[in-house]
């Protein structure tokens, strides 16, 4: 929020009519936060160049004694600290136009737009984050105070790694002595919800273990991304606080070393007993342990750049001409189209694919018709007529016919096959013609005829061909195909397929847990 919006709206921002950019004598140049009942500028003196943070009250809370007393309590105990850690307050000003509190300008965005910016190079300055931080609680402990609202956003870290905390509003004395036996429940439970204590809801005296608590929390989003505990609603969060075990940093990001998983367990457990007793220890802790297995910073790159290799190799990428720019200033070639198989069609008459290793050499064998091996058909196919072959009903070709004993009349050349030369006494054998092709339900059993030798002749015993196909058993039909007189060849083929597997439970696949 800028210039323009105070001189559209100067009663909102708390300005005096007759200048609206001026508040108290100061010069307002840029609206840096603001927040509910407050806002934050960079102001500077008249004549000055030094900027300045200036916390002004709006007009609405201008009239609030609370907000009025909040303010003062904010710059009661950020003047009390003298610390690198903390920004120094000059001075406070209330009446009846205006009210604000001024201090140093610490140019630094907040850890939580760090975090949302560059979780990586956060994370690479994690363990100097960490011992700065303490430091600065552990002074605001020595003077006797609490944060009680410590959290990523009143948290600034610069390019530099320097670390200022801020806001102080919910700050309250440390108890010590008689006053920690006699604290009994608070009033209100303040804080904010991701990052409170347990024994803060539970409306506890704060201790040293609750800002430990909070600062825990804080440290988890730093080395995961995101805090320990999201709720479905403010109280769904809250029982988590006080319930729910955290999952260890390592699972949600396995650049987590052992120790950060052991040092924020501990800092988040649920009673205070078992946490940290001082910032001191937490910072001793952080000091002698390794965070992260790898630097996060190169981890990140690495995998930014593998990213970028996969995605100007990729093959659906090949068409792409920034790709192929990259490929060919690499040296590297664009990737060729994979080919796609060709696809068979098994014969008519196969029922069954081949199986066994070989198969396919077998199958195409099979599939070409040899030279006296009748081709298998299904039941009630009729056979293609080849030379050749053999079939039931005919006999043997001439280049099949046997050979005849000495005093047998040979066949001429230009005669039937079958027919014996007319010879003088001696009968002619008859032959049966070929059967006709007969529905399958009439067709009587194919026999293949022998015709019988002739009165007065000598017989002459028949001979199989070179090649006589192997009987095969009959496949086994479906269920379904029993019952059907005739069946097509495609019907055929899908009675002796194999069904496919069949699952009967698929809902595991739409019942997921409910969400706690």
């Amino acid at each position: 929020m800028g210039q323009v919006n105070v001189q559209a709206n100067p009663e909102r921002a708390g300005l005096v009519a007759d200048n609206v950019n001026q508040v108290g004598g100061l010069e307002l140049k840029n609206c840096i936060a603001s927040g509910s009942s407050t806002q934050i500028w960079e102001v500077t003196e008249p004549g000055g160049t030094v900027p300045l943070a200036m916390k002004l009250l709006l007009p609405d809370s201008l009239k609030d004694v609370e907000a009025k007393t909040v303010l003062k309590h904010e710059f009661k105990v950020g003047s009390a600290l003298e610390h690198p850690g903390f920004v120094r307050f000059h001075r406070i000003e209330i009446n009846r136009d205006h009210g604000f509190f001024l201090m140093d300008y610490f140019r630094a965005p907040s850890l939580k737009m760090q975090l949302g910016s560059n979780l990586p190079e956060t994370q690479s300055r994690m363990k100097k984050i960490v011992e700065a931080t303490c430091q600065a609680f552990i002074h605001l402990n020595e003077k006797g105070w609490l944060h009680r609202d410590i959290k990523p956003d009143n948290i600034l870290v610069n390019k530099a790694g320097e670390v200022r905390v801020i806001d102080f509003s919910l700050a309250t004395r440390l108890a010590t002595g008689v006053m920690k036996l006699l604290a009994g429940k608070q009033k209100n439970i303040m804080g904010t919800r991701t990052y409170i204590a347990p024994e803060i809801i539970l409306r506890r005296p704060p201790t040293v273990q609750s800002d430990i608590y909070s600062l825990g929390v804080t440290l988890y989003e730093i080395a995961t991304g995101s805090p320990p505990f999201a709720g479905l609603s403010p109280n769904d969060l809250l029982k988590k606080h006080l319930s729910e075990a955290i999952a260890p940093p390592s699972v949600v990001n396995r650049n987590v070393s052992p120790e950060l998983d052991i040092i924020l367990t501990k800092m988040l457990a649920k009673k205070p007993k078992d946490r940290p007793q001082e910032m001191r220890d937490v910072m001793s802790f952080f000091r002698s342990c390794k965070l992260f297995l790898e630097d996060p910073v190169e981890l990140h790159e690495r995998k930014v750049k593998q990213a970028k290799e996969n995605e100007s190799l990729s093959v659906d990428k090949r068409l792409d001409s920034r790709a192929d720019a990259d490929r060919v200033a690499r040296g590297l070639s664009a990737p060729e189209k994979p080919k796609k198989a060709k696809r068979t069609t098994a014969p008519i008459g196969e029922l069954e694919p081949p199986k066994k290793a070989g198969a396919a050499h077998n199958a195409a064998a099979a599939a070409q018709p040899q030279a006296g091996m009748m081709p298998q058909m299904p039941f009630g196919m009729p056979a293609p007529m080849m030379p050749g072959m053999m079939y039931p009903g005919m006999m043997p070709q001439p280049m099949m016919m046997p050979q005849f004993p000495m005093g047998m009349p040979q066949p001429m050349p230009g005669m039937m096959p079958g027919m014996m030369p007319q010879q003088p006494g001696m009968p002619q054998p008859q032959m049966m013609p070929p059967q006709p092709f007969m529905p399958p339900a009439q067709a009587p059993p194919q026999q293949n005829y022998v015709p019988g030798p002739a009165p007065g002749a000598v017989a002459v015993p028949p001979v199989a061909p070179a090649h006589a196909p192997v009987p095969q058993p009959a496949p086994a039909a479906a269920p379904q195909a029993a019952q059907k007189t005739v069946l097509l060849p495609l019907e055929r083929r899908a009675a002796n397929a194999a069904s496919p597997e069949e699952v009967k439970d698929l809902d595991f696949m739409t019942e997921l847990p409910d969400i706690a």
